[in-house]
């Protein structure tokens, strides 16, 4: 039973990943609490790796982990760049921040 459960490295930015994954795939209408959350975590996580020292209790722990990754990987922060918003995104720029995430939780579309 535990071996069905999902690793902790596939459940990272799940719901960041789902809407840039629902882009990929040609959705035009994201439903709107997903918009929002992709928004804030965008935001938040680009204030964090802008200063660490931005952390506070209303930063959402995908936010940080996105954080990380912007801090680590070169290719996902050009990918990010210009995109202030999940209307920003098109499909071609989904499919590049989806493959530019850390390789274990990037799509293997």
């Amino acid at each position: 039973m535990l071996a069905a459960m999902p690793s902790e490295t596939s459940r990272r930015l799940e719901l960041f990943r789902l809407a840039l994954s629902l882009i990929d795939r040609g959705k035009s209408e994201i439903p709107s609490p997903l918009s929002v959350h992709f928004d804030d975590v965008l935001h938040q996580a680009r204030k964090l790796s802008d200063d660490p020292n931005a952390i506070s209790p209303g930063i959402k722990p995908q936010a940080v982990q996105l954080a990380n990754e912007l801090r680590i990987y070169v290719g996902l922060r050009d990918a990010l760049t210009g995109i202030n918003s999940i209307g920003d995104v098109s499909q071609a720029i989904a499919r590049q921040v989806l493959r530019n995430l850390e390789p274990g939780i990037a799509s293997q579309d």
